[in-house]
């Protein structure tokens, strides 16, 4: 350990071909990117589809038994509502009207392209966000609504508040509407922006949403409110039991947890963008073994000098494994960077939620320093092969 000290021979032998080592550092960063992206591209699938769960002001949430995921559009009898304001410990229940597949927005002068339409009684509290609880008295006019700002540019969403309100010619269904404002909550994979209309107003522009019927007698969610102090699970549990079987009850966070288990096990989707972070990972592996083992190829008479010196095998086990430790620190804080840019350029060009938290930064590190460290093993058997009598 004392000479390893005296002559950090690791470091010097990455650092003494400054060139040779901003091209490796380069090549193993680039799989580090392509790993930050299929991960980020993952979560920003299921962050952006639980996007709306996350608004809902309730600590319970009442979906229909058919209602695998939340882009299936199932319903259940308004009349669930009214029976789970029964429970003891609920404080309100809230329905929430949402229509996926049949809603066209055409902005004035434009043609027209779908969008998710959310439905709610102004001043019930449905939704977490501020400037809807704001402008929940004005949405209770006649053909008006309120759309998300971080809907696709195609919308021609006004940038100014002021112009927003004087908007006029916008349709929605092919009747006119005007906006009376604007919210946040964002896209995802299947749907590119959002509008959110009063209860009386999306019946009037969804009249076929029960053919035969009361538009709103069918319900897409219902928010529940518990009474402070009780316990949220145990309301959703009280609801299993004396709700009708045709309804599923869920605390927000299953509700979250349901959303996500659907994306990443019962679809495709999952298993691709792990199969995209595998690649990344063999072809960090590759590229790492490739430096790695041209700098061993090098040195291998200064290797075999060594070996004849007296030095162990385990003396260059722990020198190859410290370069591979020092490449992959290297190269994760440029791949780390341009990641961070890329996400930030993403989220703004798709409203997509691109978020790099901590937690998934050191699952790439992670990735990243065991890419290094296989790829160091895989080497190693060159140095350990070196042969004193090479030498003469």
């Amino acid at each position: 350990m004392r000479l390893r000290l005296r002559t950090p021979l690791a470091r010097k032998n990455l650092t003494h071909d400054v060139r040779r080592l901003v091209t490796a550092l380069c090549g193993i960063a680039f799989a580090v990117v392509l790993m930050f992206m299929e991960t980020g591209f993952e979560n920003a699938l299921f962050d952006s589809t639980i996007q709306i769960i996350k608004k809902l002001d309730g600590q319970v949430v009442i979906a229909s038994k058919a209602e695998y995921y939340l882009l299936a559009g199932e319903t259940f009898p308004r009349e669930r509502v009214y029976q789970a304001r029964s429970c003891p410990d609920v404080a309100g229940v809230y329905p929430l009207y949402m229509d996926i597949f049949s809603a066209m927005w055409k902005p004035p002068d434009a043609k027209a392209y779908p969008i998710r339409v959310l439905a709610f009684e102004p001043g019930d509290p449905v939704f977490s966000i501020p400037e809807v609880n704001a402008r929940a008295a004005v949405l209770r006019q006649p053909e008006t609504a309120m759309i998300d700002a971080k809907s696709k540019s195609k919308f021609a969403i006004p940038g100014s508040p002021a112009e927003l309100l004087r908007q006029r010619g916008a349709e929605l269904c092919g009747r006119s509407i005007r906006l009376v404002g604007s919210f946040e909550l964002g896209t995802d994979f299947a749907n590119d922006g959002n509008v959110l209309l009063s209860a009386a107003n999306f019946a009037r522009y969804f009249p076929y949403r029960v053919p035969g019927g009361d538009p709103l007698g069918r319900v897409d969610l219902a928010v529940v409110h518990v009474r402070p102090g009780a316990d949220p699970e145990a309301v959703a549990e009280w609801l299993r039991r004396h709700l009708p079987d045709d309804v599923n009850v869920f605390t927000r966070q299953g509700f979250i947890d349901n959303e996500i288990g659907f994306w990443s096990e019962s679809t495709p989707i999952g298993y691709v963008f792990m199969m995209g972070t595998m690649v990344g990972f063999v072809v960090g592996v590759i590229i790492c073994y490739q430096v790695i083992y041209s700098g061993i190829s090098d040195y291998m008479s200064e290797f075999a000098t060594l070996k004849a010196m007296g030095y162990p095998n385990r003396y260059f086990v722990g020198l190859v494994l410290q370069q591979s430790l020092y490449l992959s620190v290297l190269s994760f804080l440029p791949g780390l960077a341009v990641s961070l840019l890329l996400y930030h350029m993403l989220a703004h060009w798709t409203g997509l939620l691109m978020i790099l938290n901590f937690r998934r930064a050191i699952l790439v590190f992670g990735l990243t320093a065991l890419m290094c460290v296989v790829s160091g093993c895989l080497a190693i058997r060159k140095v350990l092969a070196a042969d004193p009598a090479e030498l003469f």
